[in-house]
């Protein structure tokens, strides 16, 4: 049974003290709050607030952007405080955000990217891939250079590093192998890869022998051994050459296919010819060896080996020398001769007795007298007091004895008998009845022209183009500034047919006639071209062309020609020749209508446009002097035809060339009106006309401007022309 707890005893009351009432106090969570903090609790409430309200913001205005990366398990991050994700989503706002993104075997993704007002998008991040390597194995294990997409990577056999990852063209390269060229996918990611190549041999085994054998063999310009020679040859096409002391070179240019052998057999060489060098005196001399013309000296001479010939050397007014000469094979000799002079007599019959006698501008004594002289042109002076002096060209011929008989006439006579000057009405109309084919100005004549073809073709593919009965006065009035003294003014009459060359002689042309022709260059630029006109030929070699191409042509030969020299014309021959002096200046000045021209483009200088082939500005650091302001594009001389003809479908009659001409060269030639004239019959010069493409001056660009030489120059070629009847 419980026992029943005691009561506690009641305090007793403090003694002496006044007992108040106590306050009532509430519990302790109850209790009131201080003041201070009574005071933040809006601003708590305020900001709670507010962050509520910017996010409720900032997902009302963010759209939602889906990153998807290359590869898909790149880590991403987006540089932003506030660029909540889920999943591959994040809430961005509009605008640009810096992204960055890494994977292994790629390159870092660092850049921003653009998001829009669409409220779903979706954004493509590729990182790029790592280079990678790639391990070549070559099989034959030679060296080889490597080509990734046709630039130069490296060598092979190894790895090549850093190759961009992607698709490639590997190309290798061994010496003697053919390319191997493959496709081949980097993968890159710093991964290695592997490629083994196998070569392809580009070459032929190759024997070759020569008799005699030692003969060097060089291929492509490479020597390769001596014969007899076996080994190989590379693919392609080669120029195989075999040279022996003593032996003509021996060269073949040669296919060789990749595995197919090259047998030659047995070269037999073809002993080397000996070398002549020959000089004369006088140089200039013809040589002929064995009856073939082959120059004038000095010259070097190919002398076929072993056996003799017989060389012949001539010259104007000299006893021609000859000689047997043989020659070791490869030997060289040298021989100079000195001709002797040839003398033939002339006797000279002169009224009235008191007359002087010159030769050659030198005093001889009476002019009644036989003289010796040698046998080639002279110049003849007779003179006396009182009496008109007279001058003559004469050429003495051995085994001939030539008579002159002259009476010398007086001053008055001389006077009397001087044709009157053209009036300016006569030249106008002398000047402008000039006339292409077909020309009915001369009645007498207009028959016989009218038969032949309007123009015809040499067998080299040459046109030469008819005229006919042209009238014209050459030379230049003494009014005209830029006027010379040797160009008197003379009427001519063209009644006789004749074609005119449209072009000038090319060097393919001429060369189908002297095959070793060439011209030189000048400050690099060449004269040489096929297509150019032939230069550097003498008058005497471009009439053995004219001979050369009618005989071909099957025409009569207009020069009569014996040991390579000129010793007359047959003025009844068709076969080609050069142009007379009257042609060529009325071709070139007088135009169908008329017209007179002074210059090739007109009637003033300078000309303003490119009008033909001059010194120009194309010209500079060849010629001496240029037209300042034109360029005709070409230093030399151009292509013939490359500017447009004149009004009688002629090309370059003044410019590209100077143009040999037919006639002999005369100072002085008379005032006398002339018909087909083929100017003096003798005389040591012969006449150029036109202008060529080292010339710029006002005189010299002139059409009616004439020069004589002996030689050949670098500016000066020809046309051909011919009579049609």
């Amino acid at each position: 049974m419980t026992k029943p707890q005691a009561m506690p005893a009641a305090t007793p009351p403090t003694a002496g003290k006044l007992i108040r009432p106590q306050t009532f106090r509430p519990p302790s969570r109850l209790r009131t709050l201080p003041r201070f903090e009574i005071a933040w609790l809006p601003l708590l409430t305020s900001l709670v607030l507010a962050l509520w309200a910017l996010a409720a913001w900032f997902v009302f205005t963010a759209r939602a952007v889906t990153l998807h990366t290359e590869p898909a398990d790149a880590r991403i991050e987006v540089a932003q405080w506030l660029a909540p994700r889920i999943a591959n989503h994040w809430l961005l706002r509009a605008g640009e955000h810096r992204v960055r993104a890494s994977a292994a075997g790629y390159k870092d993704f660092d850049a921003l990217v653009s998001v829009d007002d669409a409220p779903r998008q979706t954004r493509d991040i590729v990182l790029e891939r790592l280079p990678g390597s790639i391990r070549i194995t070559l099989q034959p294990a030679v060296e080889a250079s490597v080509l990734i997409d046709n630039q130069a990577f490296g060598k092979a056999p190894g790895v090549l590093r850093e190759v961009p990852a992607g698709a490639h063209q590997i190309e290798i390269r061994a010496p003697r192998y053919r390319a191997h060229v493959v496709q081949m996918e980097v993968e890159g990611k710093a991964i290695e890869q592997s490629l083994t190549a196998q070569l392809e041999p580009a070459w032929a085994d190759a024997s070759i022998d020569s008799q005699p054998s030692g003969a060097e063999l060089s291929v492509d310009g490479q020597v390769l051994g001596t014969t007899p020679y076996q080994g190989e040859l590379l693919e392609g096409r080669r120029a195989i050459r075999l040279t022996l002391r003593g032996y003509k070179p021996w060269q073949q240019s040669l296919k060789v296919v990749a595995g197919m052998p090259v047998k030659l057999g047995t070269v037999v060489l073809t002993e080397a010819d000996g070398q002549l060098q020959l000089k004369s005196t006088p140089a200039g001399a013809s040589v002929t060896l064995d009856d073939n013309f082959i120059g004038r000296t000095p010259l070097e001479v190919a002398i076929a080996p072993g056996k003799s010939h017989r060389l012949l050397v001539r010259a104007e007014g000299y006893v021609a020398a000859e000689r047997n000469v043989m020659l070791a094979p490869a030997a060289s000799e040298a021989l100079e001769l000195t001709l002797d002079a040839e003398l033939a007599n002339v006797q000279f019959i002169t009224a009235p007795q008191s007359a002087e006698l010159l030769v050659d501008g030198v005093a001889r004594g009476s002019a009644n007298q036989t003289l010796a002289l040698p046998t080639r042109e002279h110049e003849v002076t007779i003179r006396a007091l009182g009496y008109a002096t007279y001058t003559m060209r004469v050429t003495p011929r051995k085994g001939v004895e030539k008579r002159f008989r002259m009476r010398l006439k007086t001053i008055a006579e001389a006077a009397a008998e001087q044709p009157a000057p053209l009036s300016a009405a006569n030249t106008a109309q002398t000047m402008g009845n000039g006339s292409g084919a077909g020309s009915d100005s001369n009645a007498g004549n207009g028959d016989d022209n009218a038969a032949a073809t309007p123009s015809v073709t040499t067998s080299a593919g040459q046109e030469l183009k008819l005229f006919s009965n042209g009238q014209a006065v050459l030379g230049s009035a003494r009014s005209d500034s830029a006027r010379r003294a040797d160009e008197v003014q003379r009427p001519v009459l063209l009644k006789r047919a004749f074609y005119l060359g449209a072009k000038e002689v090319s060097n393919g042309e001429f060369r189908k006639f002297l095959g070793n022709h060439h011209a030189s260059n000048l400050q690099n630029a060449t004269l040489d071209d096929d297509s150019q006109p032939v230069v550097d030929v003498d008058w005497q070699t471009a009439a053995l062309y004219c001979n050369w191409l009618s005989r071909r042509d099957g025409l009569p030969p207009f020069y009569q020609i014996k040991y390579g020299e000129v010793l007359g014309v047959n003025p009844a021959a068709t076969g080609y020749r050069l142009p007379t002096e009257a042609e060529w200046e009325w071709a070139a000045r007088t135009a169908p209508d008329g017209t007179v021209l002074r210059y090739a483009w007109g009637e003033a200088f300078p000309p303003t446009s490119v009008s033909g082939n001059y010194a120009d500005d194309a010209a500079q650091g060849v010629a001496t002097t240029v037209l300042r302001g034109l360029r005709d594009g070409f230093a030399v001389s151009a292509p013939t035809g490359s500017f447009a003809p004149n009004g009688r479908g002629l090309y370059d009659l003044g410019g590209n060339v100077a143009e040999w001409v037919h006639d002999y060269y005369d100072a002085t030639p008379s005032a006398a009106p002339s018909t087909d004239s083929l100017g003096p019959p003798s005389g040591t010069l012969h006449v150029i006309k036109g202008a060529s493409w080292a010339m710029s001056s006002a005189t010299d660009l002139r059409l009616a401007a004439r020069a004589s030489a002996e030689r050949g120059r670098h500016d000066v070629g020809f046309r051909l022309a011919r009579y049609a009847q």
